[in-house]
């Protein structure tokens, strides 16, 4: 198991804050009122629940393999080596995955651009914070660049998964 190097205060201040940014995005995407901007037909409520369902089945998955690594944090905890197996076998964030399926169902149910566009938001901050994290991670594990080279970051590519 490789050990994080010591905590660096900066590193501490934007890891929470991109946590806090994100804590708020998916609190908007739940809390702000449904809107009428579109038909929110069955089909289009059933393909919503198949895409959270989906998301909640992944992010249960990663987790499992995280075990103690899992953290709200995207800085490493020391708590495990490297997680290549399971989910992470086909994409470098599950998570993160599981966390944009489960709101872009909400949002397709909802009817209204606000939580589209909170939505995607989100999945900019994503972006951002899993690079940010990226860097983190290949300071902690010396394998993670070639890792990275392998494997996707979010959507899994079948001829692409680590061996």
């Amino acid at each position: 198991m490789s050990n994080p190097p010591p905590p660096n205060r900066g590193h501490q201040l934007v890891a929470w804050g991109f946590v806090a940014v994100q804590v708020l995005l998916i609190a908007g995407v739940i809390l702000v009122p449904r809107g009428s901007q579109w038909p929110v037909s069955p089909a289009l409520q059933w393909v919503g629940w198949i895409a959270m369902i989906a998301g909640i089945g992944i992010g249960l998955w990663a987790a499992r393999y995280l075990g103690r690594g899992l953290t709200a944090s995207p800085l490493p905890n020391g708590a495990v080596t490297l997680v290549t197996a399971g989910p992470y076998r086909y994409m470098r964030h599950p998570m993160y995955t599981a966390v944009m399926l489960i709101v872009s169902g909400v949002a397709l149910r909802s009817g209204s651009w606000i939580v589209v566009a909170l939505t995607v938001g989100l999945g900019a901050l994503f972006w951002v914070k899993s690079a940010w994290e990226e860097q983190r991670l290949a300071e902690t594990f010396p394998g993670y660049p070639a890792y990275q080279q392998a494997v996707p970051r979010f959507i899994p590519h079948p001829r692409r998964a680590a061996a």
